[in-house]
């Protein structure tokens, strides 16, 4: 039976009937497929029936009521969002791309600092979702909230430091204390979001005076140079003057030693000669002299002994023989 056939040959309550089943049978259908939802393994889902928050679901297939009663929300939570101040990225990579910088962007990168100098600041702030019910319906642009809080933060810390500060060692703490600070604001608002990150890339000096910088830090390098040069050779030089301190100490040391031990034995042995000699000073006397002789005559080539009674020594005296001559 063909179509045609089937609706001539039915009444008009009957087809009627047929229909409204066909009706019923797409809404049930509809209603089916709008019953369930998936969320991916990065994501979560807020749940709202007839506009109220019911609950927050997770990654996997869950069921909700169809027909607008119940609205099921998902939002990537796991995913890093990343916002650009002072500048745009438009190929990110290797070899970054950068696309032209608007009055806008150069105005949020635009600083003054404490000693009233004005310095240019790029930096990026890295989150992601921490509560998706307070992201969804605590603020109205949770990513114009970031924004707003972060450049504020960053213009308050900018301005309560020197701009040579910013420029060169103040970097990294003005970094941690943004990253601290913004976090703290947000939380305050309870945007439900996580920083990942605060980076700061790139502090500059505007372009009439950035050569003048530039020359400034150029002199602070070389400055730091110089004086890790002469460190280095104070490290090298001083633990070898202090050996040769050492060395000298423990030379002048051991020479006081040995000249007060020769001076102690010499001293002792003079004092035990005259120990003796004051026992007997004449036998004393006569061993001295014997020993001074012995000592002299050792020395001498010739010796001539001479009797008491002898009145001259001139017969004994070979005046006109030359030395190792004849007689």
């Amino acid at each position: 039976m063909d179509v045609q056939t089937f609706f001539q040959t039915r009444g008009p309550r009957e087809l009627i009937r047929y229909a409204l089943l066909i009706l019923v049978g797409i809404v049930v259908l509809v209603g089916l497929f709008q019953c369930f939802y998936q969320v991916a393994h990065d994501s979560e889902a807020v749940v709202l029936r007839f506009g109220k928050h019911i609950e927050t679901t997770g990654p996997g297939l869950h069921f909700k009521f169809p027909f607008g009663i119940d609205e099921a929300h998902v939002i990537q939570v796991a995913h890093v969002r990343t916002m650009e101040f002072g500048f745009d990225t438009v190929v990110p990579g290797k070899r970054t791309q950068y696309g032209p910088t608007t009055e806008a962007q150069k105005g949020a990168a635009r600083m003054l600092s404490g000693d009233l100098n004005i310095a240019n600041v790029d930096w990026t702030v890295q989150y992601r979702i921490k509560d998706i019910k307070d992201y969804l319906f605590n603020v109205e642009d949770v990513p114009g909230t970031i924004r707003d809080v972060s450049e504020s933060v960053m213009r308050a810390l900018v301005g309560d430091r020197s701009v040579d500060e910013v420029l060169t060692i103040g970097r990294t703490e003005l970094h941690r204390e943004a990253l601290r600070v913004t976090q703290d604001r947000l939380d305050e608002l309870g945007c439900g979001v996580k920083l990942a990150e605060l980076n700061l890339q790139d502090v500059r000096p505007p372009d009439p005076v950035k050569e003048a910088f530039d020359g400034v830090n150029r002199a602070r390098q070389k400055k730091e140079e110089l004086i890790n040069q002469a460190m280095s050779e104070r490290n090298r030089n001083v633990p070898a003057a202090r050996g040769e301190r050492e060395r000298t100490i423990k030379g002048a040391e051991a020479y006081k030693d040995r000249k007060v031990r020769e001076v102690t034995g010499e001293m002792n042995a003079f004092l035990d000669r005259y120990a003796a000699y004051q026992k007997a000073k004449e036998e004393t006397r006569v061993r001295l002299y014997m020993e001074t002789m012995e000592d002299i005559l050792q020395k001498s080539e010739r010796k001539i002994f001479v009797d008491s009674s002898v009145r001259s020594i001139l017969p004994f005296l070979d005046l006109g023989t030359p030395k190792g001559g004849e007689r």
